[in-house]
């Protein structure tokens, strides 16, 4: 319209006001219409609350419209205009409430009186729209419209397609869904157990032959023990026996060669202890020093009484063999062993198996080594 007289009727009224249309002429005598929005000279669009007559700029989030954020939470400062309206606005925009008796060409009138296909499509909501039970057909009631046909066909007829409708095809397909879902279900559980036997048959195997392993290394262990074992108990007492051995071959040696040495000097004298000390007795070798000491200081004593007598020079020669029957036989007092060590000389062709008499009791030993322990004592005096 470009009547401005015309117009006046909507200037400085708000968005969602009712406003008659008898002054926009005679046509629209009885229709009441309804302010919905409208754009100013600029194209900027009018917002609903901001109560102004102009155009202003506000931080926008896109929640209110006007606004489109290509981000979550991103705001931008956009230009709009009032609610109210003006002479600046280009365009407004109105919507029939109420109907006047005459038609309106390309509004009201049959022609342009088309059904609307923007009906609810949802069953659910279809029932709700026309008040429908459960057991009622939901297919009747929907938004249709007739097409005619092109050419000499027949005429058809569109209607949208009803989302979740219940017929007995998709209940069949339900069905069939969870028996599907049973049988994976019941094929997952078998596969699992079948899964667990042969993992535990696995680990089985396994520890068998870890185990197997272990006693394998065990046994050749113990048998390279086993081998070792033999051949260092033989060896070890075998070192001892020769080890007593070679004290046995040196103390028999030695009593072979005391009798070619000579008597008189100190080195014999050790000799001659070593003598009277028999080797099974098992006493250390510190005491059997000490006896020695002592068979010296006797031997000293008989040499000395030997040469006082003027005895024969081979009575050294058969004194060691004289000495352990001497041991045996003197019980008497100091002065008795004192006459039968300076009388040996002449009794040496008799005894002359005297080694064959060595096993003797200690008792007689000890009296003998304190005899001779005595002898020295005496001849300083």
């Amino acid at each position: 319209m470009d009547d401005e007289k015309k117009i006046r009727v909507f200037m400085d009224q708000t968005l969602s006001t009712e406003v008659a249309g008898d002054g926009l002429g005679d046509e629209f005598k009885g229709y009441v219409f309804k302010i919905a929005g409208g754009f100013d000279k600029q194209g900027f669009a009018m917002k609903q609350g901001v109560m102004l007559n102009t155009r202003t700029r506000l931080v926008l989030d896109g929640n209110s419209g006007l606004y489109r954020p290509r981000r979550n939470g991103c705001r931008r400062r956009k230009s709009i205009r009032g609610c109210v309206t003006g002479p600046d606005l280009s365009v407004i925009n109105l919507i029939i409430t109420k109907k006047g008796p005459q038609d309106l060409a390309g509004l009201t009138d049959p022609a342009s009186n088309r059904p609307s296909m923007r009906g609810p499509k949802r069953a659910a909501n279809i029932r709700k729209l026309w008040g429908l039970s459960k057991e009622e057909d939901v297919r009747q009631f929907v938004s249709k419209r007739k097409v005619a046909g092109k050419e000499g066909k027949k005429d058809r007829i569109k209607s949208p397609k009803i989302q979740r409708l219940v017929t007995p095809i998709t209940l069949q397909r339900k069905r069939r869904r969870i028996a599907l879902k049973k049988r994976r279900f019941e094929k997952n559980k078998e596969e699992k157990t079948e899964y667990r036997k042969v993992l535990n048959n696995i680990r089985k195997e396994k520890r068998a032959a870890i185990l197997q392993k272990k006693r394998a290394n065990k046994e050749a262990k113990e048998a390279r023990a086993a081998a070792k074992a033999p051949a260092t108990g033989t060896t070890q007492p075998e070192k001892l026996l020769k080890g007593v051995k070679g004290t046995t071959k040196t103390k028999s040696t030695e009593k072979t060669s005391t009798p070619t040495s000579q008597p008189k000097s100190t080195t014999g004298a050790p000799q001659k202890g070593k003598q009277q000390q028999p080797p099974a007795s098992g006493q250390g070798q510190p005491k059997d020093k000490t006896k020695g000491a002592a068979g010296a200081g006797a031997g000293t004593g008989t040499a000395a009484g030997a040469q006082k007598g003027k005895a024969p020079a081979q009575s050294g020669q058969t004194q060691p063999k004289k000495d352990k029957p001497a041991t045996t036989s003197t019980t008497s007092t100091g002065s008795q062993g004192k006459q039968k060590t300076q009388t040996a000389p002449a009794q040496a062709p008799a005894q002359a198996p005297a080694p064959a008499q060595t096993q003797s009791t200690t008792a007689p030993k000890s009296t003998a080594k304190g005899q001779q322990k005595k002898a020295p004592a005496k001849k300083q005096q």
